[in-house]
């Protein structure tokens, strides 16, 4: 059997099982779950989806500011619709066909397939050391007193992290894996200043997204406002997870077992579970409406220039 076969195997058999877990535990925990108070809360709510959509155009923005830093731009506009038609990809197992859209409107622009990809391996090394920074020092707001003793160690994996991600330090490691693998393997192009600020920033528009996230659950079930940070690192370690698990798309399963795990620490585990869903249907609906609503805006926009 072909190994691209396996793998199709061995995905649907994980959702398979992602499935009859759900429905397992629903099903065992109906009575718990139609006792809770689920009345939604507006107000948080809307906030949630207007953090959402920051977070999306930010994503959008940065993607755009990496191809200036690496010489392979085109408008701003037209790279941010590029950016946005191409998250859907994302949904199809293997992460490739978010790269596959976006080299056609760059390759009319005279930027070639090979710096389009240098730039999107770029963006999502950028975006998971992001989430990673924020997971780190959202440890501080770790809601477990064993940690509580050790949270030194979190200013120490900060200054490790800085180290870790200078370009020098970065190169060696791939030179390494590429004598390992015998496969040729590209190089960061990027100073360290600019590898900094790109991963603050990603960073910043994490905390606006997890911010988003928080406010969803708010508007579900109250919890504090101290509990803010810790709930946005927990949700950028879920989606770093769901970035990494290659093998199911858009890590469905992956996001929502941590998100569970995690949220069950300060809230009842019935909340934590249906919430851990409510937020894959939060963002697979507001990506799929933003983008609809982008490409409405564009046809819009070339049928008047035809008229």
């Amino acid at each position: 059997m072909k190994k691209s076969n396996r793998m199709k195997i061995l995905r649907g058999v994980f959702l398979i099982l992602v499935a009859i877990f759900l429905v397992r535990y629903f099903y065992r925990n109906m009575d718990d779950i139609l006792a809770l108070d689920l009345t939604l809360r507006p107000l948080p709510f809307v906030v949630s989806i207007l953090f959402f959509c920051i977070y999306k155009l930010a994503e959008a923005s940065l993607w755009h500011y990496i191809t200036c830093i690496n010489n392979a731009s085109i408008g701003y506009l037209k790279a941010v619709k590029t950016y946005m038609y191409s998250i859907l990809g994302k949904y199809i197992p293997g992460k490739v066909f978010m790269l596959l859209a976006r080299i056609p409107p760059y390759k009319e622009e005279g930027v070639s397939a090979d710096k389009v990809t240098v730039c999107f391996l770029l963006e999502n090394g950028c975006t998971i050391l992001g989430a990673a920074l924020l997971f780190v020092v959202s440890i501080l707001f770790f809601p477990n007193e064993v940690l509580g003793g050790y949270k030194w160690m979190t200013f120490i994996l900060i200054g490790v992290f800085f180290v870790c991600i200078h370009p020098k330090i970065l190169n060696f490691f791939l030179a390494l894996l590429e004598k390992v693998s015998r496969k040729k393997i590209m190089r960061i192009p990027m100073s360290y200043p600019q590898i900094l600020k790109v991963v603050l920033l990603f960073m910043l528009n994490w905390m606006a997204y997890g911010f988003g996230f928080y406010m969803l659950i708010c508007s579900i079930c109250p919890v504090p406002l101290s509990r803010c940070l810790y709930v946005s690192g927990l949700y950028g370690l879920s989606c770093i997870a769901g970035i990494l698990a290659v093998f199911s798309p858009s890590g469905i399963g992956v996001r929502e077992g941590i998100l569970a795990v995690g949220l069950g620490l300060i809230m009842d585990t019935n909340y934590a579970m249906i919430i851990s869903i409510v937020a894959r249907l939060w963002a697979v609906l507001l990506e799929l409406v933003l983008t609809g609503t982008i490409f409405l805006a564009d046809t819009i926009m070339r049928s008047r220039k035809v008229g």
